[in-house]
């Protein structure tokens, strides 16, 4: 099984083992996503995502629309990060912000999420922070994360759904991207997917209407705005 981007030994959050410990998260910043150059990208954050990010979309294994924000050009390479693990721009997304926890979908038979942790995310230490109080109830802390993961999971099914739309519709062309960088090299991003705007601007009325009234026209325009952070990209790299 493919593990998610930036997971590498993730297990079940186990009230016995961690009513008892205290953890410290992001120990060097938010450095465990340098090895990573695209995140997940979940369309309410769109908005703000498209500032700074470019949003694109890409097929998974199974044949899924996912939109992703672009982190750099090249596998391995965040350029928005600097060596000392503080990010670069003033929006990190959700997917960042959310590790080492990540929400799983249950079973059919309880259908509850199941929150997991990264064991390579954190440390046990006397100033970090509780995940449960003496009487084993939640802590602040882990509420807080929690209200982010169920957000995230409610939003990551409305993100799939839109990238399912886009791909019923057509509107989605694969890009090839030749970029060189500034020591003159030259590397081609494949596999990255767009919404063509001649098509967009070709949709019926009715199907234009629709888009609006789901959200997805917004989401839309978010995602052709943001291609003018590709440029960005290049400065930082």
């Amino acid at each position: 099984m493919k593990l998610p981007v930036l997971y590498k030994k993730p297990i079940p959050l186990n009230k016995e083992f961690f009513s008892t410990i205290n953890i410290k998260t992001w120990m060097e910043g938010l450095s465990f996503a340098a090895g990573t150059h695209q995140v997940p990208a979940l369309g309410p954050e769109f908005a703000e995502g498209c500032l700074y990010y470019p949003i694109v979309f890409a097929r998974d294994a199974a044949g899924v629309v996912v939109p992703l924000f672009l982190l750099g050009y090249r596998e391995g390479e965040n350029l928005y990060l600097d060596k000392q693990g503080k990010w670069l721009v003033p929006y990190v997304p959700a997917y960042v912000r959310s590790y080492p926890f990540i929400l799983a979908e249950g079973n059919e038979a309880t259908n509850e999420a199941q929150v997991w942790i990264d064991q390579e995310g954190f440390v046990q230490d006397a100033d970090g922070e509780r995940l449960f109080d003496d009487a084993g109830e939640n802590s602040p802390y882990l509420e807080k994360i929690l209200n982010l993961l169920r957000d995230s999971l409610t939003a990551q099914k409305f993100s799939l759904a839109f990238g399912a739309k886009l791909q019923e519709l057509g509107l989605l062309v694969e890009q090839v991207a030749n970029v060189t960088l500034h020591d003159g090299s030259q590397y081609t991003v494949q596999g990255l997917l767009m919404v063509d705007e001649t098509k967009l601007n070709q949709l019926e009325d009715a199907v234009i209407l629709e888009l609006f009234h789901s959200g997805h026209l917004g989401w839309i325009h978010c995602h052709l705005l943001s291609q003018a952070n590709l440029q960005r990209l290049l400065s930082l790299q």
